[in-house]
């Protein structure tokens, strides 16, 4: 699950090494979190909670510091969860408004991309928005296809880019990339490599597969239709890549291009996974293996 601050209109907490902050409006690997409780079941008001980071330490509470350094849960580590402005035992949903009091019965704050605990109030400083990640989602590292509005799909042969054929096969199959990693989301800048190991990338109006470079030219920015869509990209969406020159990916008969700022049918494309997702590497050390703990983690219901 992720927490955003300013209960859902600031950033998502994040942990870089033992730094607890918040600081970006994106839910990659170092925002990722894991609640955990002691006994099974799902997680309600009031319960004792702990939270796990990606790299496996859990957030623990020290004379108002907030870090992330060990695996231990112990009393550092016990949080109470709270639905904010509601009593009671009331279970925790998805998109709930809540507060995090740590052991010293000071509640967990983010002021300034700082995350603390200073204070015994649940206010506007304290109060997070718990989200679920969509598992069914797109996530970075997934391969896809890009279906034209032509029924052929978008390929790659040597630095060539192309739209003649509508089989699904090697030459049009991308790994999708995003810089966080985890679920790939509306407004994203992502990156497609092809087979060949090489990036889409635009250069003037023509679409090319040329370099190995994560670069300016590489980045793609996926957008709904409005434009004002956000959350997570699902497979089967109609989807629009907007290049780094404001120009959209067109086809047109079997040319790839990227030649008109308009999202039109020629701009259109469904964008579907071919192969079961796997995980992007995330740009931190460690890996994304658990390991048993006498903790069970709790899915939101």
């Amino acid at each position: 699950m992720f927490l955003r601050s300013s209960s859902g209109r600031g950033n998502y907490i994040d942990v870089e090494g033992t730094s607890v902050r918040a600081r970006w409006e994106s839910r990659g690997e170092w925002q990722a979190l894991t609640i955990q409780k002691s006994e099974a079941g799902v997680v309600h008001s009031g319960d004792l909670v702990y939270l796990q980071s990606h790299t496996r330490a859990h957030i623990d509470v020290v004379d108002g510091v907030v870090q992330a350094r060990w695996e231990d849960t112990g009393a550092w580590q016990a949080m109470t969860i709270e639905k904010r402005g509601k009593s009671g035992s009331s279970v925790i949903l998805p998109d709930d408004i809540i507060c995090l009091k740590a052991h010293s019965d000071k509640y967990l704050e983010v002021q300034d991309g700082a995350v603390r605990a200073r204070w015994n109030d649940c206010g506007d400083w304290q109060a997070m928005r718990i989200e679920k990640e969509a598992t069914r989602a797109l996530f970075s590292g997934d391969s896809i296809t890009l279906l034209a509005h032509t029924t052929k799909r978008i390929e790659v042969e040597g630095s060539s880019v192309s739209a003649r054929w509508s089989e699904a096969g090697t030459w049009q199959t991308f790994t999708i990339k995003n810089y966080g990693g985890r679920v790939i989301s509306y407004g994203d800048a992502i990156f497609l490599k092809a087979h060949t190991g090489k990036l889409l990338h635009v250069q003037e109006t023509s679409v090319v597969a040329e370099w190995e470079d994560y670069g300016a030219w590489q980045t793609f920015v996926i957008e709904s239709q409005d434009g004002l869509r956000s959350g997570p990209v699902m497979p089967g969406d109609s989807i629009f890549l907007r290049a780094h020159t404001g120009r959209f990916v067109e086809v047109h008969g079997v040319a790839v291009k990227a030649s008109w700022f308009e999202k039109g049918a020629w701009q259109t494309l469904i964008i579907e996974r071919s192969v079961q997702r796997r995980l992007m590497q995330r740009p931190a050390p460690g890996d994304l293996a658990t390991e048993h703990t006498e903790h069970i983690d709790i899915v939101l219901v």
